[in-house]
């Protein structure tokens, strides 16, 4: 006969295993930050701190504080099991469930970036750093303007064009950033069109594919239209921050036992998915 306590200890274990084997999307997309308060404030984006000739003094740079916030947000997941298969040891048929629970807690993160990125190109919804949407025509770059937004199906042309056009960015002084594409991103209704971008050596006349292995493919299945992007992924800084206080935290509960006659276990996180640099990453209609 197992009790509330054992059962607990148990259920956690099960928990905590599931959760540290799991990979989340979040690892790829995004940098994860830390938090130890309700909000972080990111005085640093839109900041490049570049290597130059060391003439005289130091040439000290100032960050620029645009005033980008992102507060925190709690989430949980919770389910209930009866005394009754406490007191008759069945709990094993409950261990299912708690990995589930784990699973799904770890890849919530990679859910919040990808629903951020869904809206990337909205100017309320999508707003990054310097005002505008994450997506846009009309970037501004020391004397520059940048779009990292544009049109085009996914094939082998349009993507060399989109990474050309990355390289070729700029920071305030001038400097090209270095960036360098290395994921394609799309969903499901762009798959088989990625996987011959991607994957296949050759195209249809035989000729060399030059973007054959050129990237890693990630298909995220939030992503419901024919939009595919290009990203730098290999950078310390990415293009999406996951900002994290409480990250699958597991709990328990006797406490409905008198009324309810029941256990609750569940977990919660305490955390949110915000807009990094938009100079890494470039998204296409598809059309």
């Amino acid at each position: 006969m197992a009790n509330f306590e054992e059962t607990s200890i148990g259920f956690k274990a099960v928990f905590q295993k599931t959760f540290n084997d799991t990979k989340s999307e979040a690892d790829v997309l995004a940098m994860r930050i830390d938090s130890n308060d309700l909000s972080e404030k990111y005085i640093w984006l839109g900041n490049f701190p570049m290597m130059k000739e060391w003439v005289g003094d130091r040439d000290i740079k100032k960050f620029k504080d645009y005033g980008y916030a992102l507060e925190n947000q709690p989430f949980e997941a919770s389910v209930t099991v009866p005394n009754t298969h406490l007191e008759y040891d069945k709990v094993g048929l409950y261990k299912p469930a708690i990995e589930q629970m784990a699973f799904n807690a770890k890849k919530f993160g990679g859910a919040l970036v990808a629903k951020i990125l869904a809206n990337a190109a909205d100017s309320t919804k999508g707003k990054c750093y310097d005002g505008k949407a994450f997506f846009a025509a009309d970037h501004a770059s020391g004397s520059d303007t940048y779009a990292n937004s544009g049109t085009g199906a996914l094939d082998t042309a349009h993507l060399l064009a989109a990474e050309a056009y990355m390289i070729s960015i700029k920071g305030d002084t001038g400097q090209a950033l270095g960036v360098s594409p290395t994921h394609l991103i799309c969903g499901p209704k762009n798959l088989a069109a990625a996987i011959t971008a991607v994957n296949k050596e050759h195209l249809t006349a035989g000729e060399t594919n030059p973007t054959f292995k050129r990237y890693s493919l990630l298909v995220l299945p939030e992503i419901a239209g024919t939009e595919w992007y290009l990203m730098d992924l290999g950078k310390p800084v990415r293009p999406f921050v996951l900002q994290v206080a409480k990250d699958g935290v597991f709990e328990s509960s006797d406490d409905h036992k008198f009324m309810k006659d029941a256990a609750l276990f569940g977990c919660k996180s305490f955390m949110n998915a915000g807009y990094a640099l938009w100079q890494l990453a470039y998204m296409s209609t598809g059309k």
